[in-house]
């Protein structure tokens, strides 16, 4: 929706009292009569009961909320140069499992054609657990089987399995 949709969704606030036309105050001053406010209006004006305080502490809590942007935005830069240094110092790395599919195709889907489905198989079901490697000093000779997930229903630990994760083993060759 727009806004002048949204405007005509929503009731307008007045500051006087709608039945009545006679527009004078307790006093028998007339006065004008109160114009209706849209809600925008009063988000942009504030509200008349707004005290000077409040809109200090207002403005000091608008300060706080652009100075943790602003040192989120610096540490993210950051972080970024970090891993930017990481990475061209370090090789990459690589999962022995990230193939699995290949090995096992019930554990290929549309969504998911690498690594294993879960690790975890437990009230939430995923990978959560891998073994990273560097190619330039190892290669993957063989990997634990992983178990069918009839094994593993209802869930895990169970009878058979003693925790909540799926053991991953690796045999690695010397390049």
């Amino acid at each position: 929706l727009n806004e002048v949709q949204l405007e005509n969704l929503l009731p307008r606030t007045l500051t006087s009292n709608a039945e009545s036309d006679d527009c004078s105050d307790d006093d028998g001053n007339d006065s004008a009569p109160a114009k209706p406010m849209s809600y925008s209006e009063v988000a942009t004006t504030g509200t008349a009961l707004e005290t000077d305080e409040s809109k200090s502490k207002r403005r000091k809590l608008e300060e706080e909320v652009r100075k943790a942007e602003t040192t989120l935005q610096h540490d993210m830069e950051r972080v970024g140069r970090l891993v930017d240094a990481l990475q061209s110092e370090f090789p990459p790395m690589r999962s022995c499992y990230d193939t699995y599919a290949d090995l096992d195709p019930s554990y290929r889907t549309e969504q998911w054609a690498g690594e294993p489905i879960y690790t975890n198989y437990s009230l939430w079901k995923g990978t959560l657990d891998y073994i990273f490697y560097s190619p330039a000093g190892l290669s993957t000779r063989e990997v634990l089987s992983l178990p069918v997930e009839e094994q593993l229903k209802p869930g895990i630990p169970n009878d058979t399995f003693a925790s909540d994760h799926v053991a991953l083993v690796a045999r690695f060759d010397l390049a």
